[in-house]
């Protein structure tokens, strides 16, 4: 049987050319207009092709650990491709099941002469058909992470501007709070804060929650543990935009910033330290 494969292998090896151009006509037309609009050149995906029946062939009588990570880079380098072009997953992996039927293609005379039994042929397809598989599914594995590093730089970007410190003169900046602070956004606020904090070299940071729909034990808890953290990096952070009935809600809650610096507007606060607005005249 090892004979048998290795002259199977050796045929597929030789026919890639001619296997590859079986593929296109086993794949959508849309696929090669798809191709052809991204910017593909088709020579290039044929030469692709082609790297992939030898290595095909060559896994029918080469190590097979040797085969699979040469497979496995081969695969890498065009889902990367595949992504950079903005080809769809679906149809790339549609494109797999081409390979299978043009590599019987070539076979199909020494099959009817019988020259090649058909218990043979199956062989191979139980050896190139979990190899094709594992293509697939390294493909969507290609995709996947991209997709999720995709999705975790939108977050950052979301993160980073739920928390915009806004540097107004040396050493002092702003941080606006809007909408919910919840334990996840705290924990966002809290690490651009502290980021940011040290790359201005902040010595105060005014945090203005006027902003904030909701104020409770929960929302309360969040924006201390923020302040505490800044404490302990020397930055002295100033609790501004408490409304009325805000301040309410807390004293019903039992809730107090005793030990916090707070001051009723962001204005009254930067006043408190000396700071205060130039007039700048422009020049016509």
């Amino acid at each position: 049987m090892r004979d048998e494969l290795l002259y199977l292998g050796k045929q597929i090896v030789s026919h890639k050319s001619e296997i590859a151009q079986g593929v296109i006509r086993y794949h959508e037309q849309k696929f090669s207009e798809q191709l052809t609009l991204a910017g593909l050149k088709m020579e290039q995906v044929t030469e692709w092709r082609m790297q992939l029946i030898e290595l095909l062939g060559q896994s029918l009588y080469e190590d097979k650990v040797e085969s699979s990570r040469r497979i496995k880079e081969w695969t890498d380098k065009v889902g990367k491709v595949a992504l950079e072009y903005g080809l769809p997953l679906n149809e790339s992996l549609k494109t797999l099941s081409g390979f299978r039927t043009a590599i019987w293609d070539i076979f199909t005379e020494q099959l009817d002469d019988n020259q090649i039994p058909a218990s043979l042929m199956l062989q191979v397809n139980k050896e190139i058909n979990p190899i094709l598989d594992e293509i697939a599914y390294l493909l969507n594995e290609v995709f996947r992470t991209q997709q999720k590093d995709q999705i975790d730089l939108i977050h950052t970007a979301m993160d980073e501007l739920s928390a915009p410190v806004v540097p107004i003169a040396e050493k002092i900046a702003i941080l606006p709070l809007i909408g919910e602070v919840d334990t996840h956004r705290a924990s966002a606020i809290m690490e651009t804060a502290l980021k940011k904090s040290s790359d201005l070299q902040l010595d105060y940071l005014f945090i203005d929650i006027s902003g904030v729909a909701i104020m409770d034990t929960m929302v309360s808890h969040n924006i201390y543990q923020i302040i505490n953290a800044l404490k302990m990096m020397g930055v002295q952070s100033v609790l501004t935009g408490i409304r009325p009935e805000v301040a309410h809600t807390l004293g019903n809650l039992g809730i107090t910033f005793e030990d916090l610096k707070t001051s009723a507007s962001l204005k009254k606060a930067l006043e408190d330290i000396g700071f205060t607005q130039y007039e700048v005249v422009l020049s016509v």
